[in-house]
């Protein structure tokens, strides 16, 4: 059981490293920018922290009065998610006011351009 145990564990280590190379990777590639990238950083370092000291789980959890281990984890994950979700939400919020605004004062000025070739061709001799 504890072989099974230390796999287990080196498997999770090994695969929160992959997840930090990918975030770095696209943080390098500029896929990805640094304002959303520390919450998928954080999660990443938090994960790495569970994997690498169980023990952190077991007593966040008794703090909590979680009686499984496993569902502190769920817990964990699932506010990481919502936070994830929330800057996600806010971003596109930011960027639809924006694309608001821009379309507006596109028109404005359309509409100045079409009011000063009106008056090129009312001066036109």
């Amino acid at each position: 059981m504890e072989q099974f145990d230390i796999t287990f564990r080196l498997a999770l280590v090994v695969g929160v490293i992959l997840y930090l190379v990918v975030i770095f990777f696209l943080l390098k590639k500029r896929k990805l920018s640094v304002q959303y990238s520390i919450i998928w950083l954080f999660s990443g370092f938090a994960l790495l922290v569970f994997a690498l000291v169980p023990y952190v789980v077991l007593v966040l959890g008794d703090i909590l009065h979680i009686v499984n281990p496993v569902n502190f984890v769920f817990l964990v994950a699932i506010g990481f998610m919502l936070l994830i979700l929330l800057s996600l939400s806010a971003a596109v919020s930011q960027l639809t006011e924006k694309n608001k605004t821009l379309t507006q004062n596109a028109a404005l000025l359309e509409r100045r351009i079409r009011e000063l070739e009106q008056q090129m061709q009312a001066h036109k001799p």
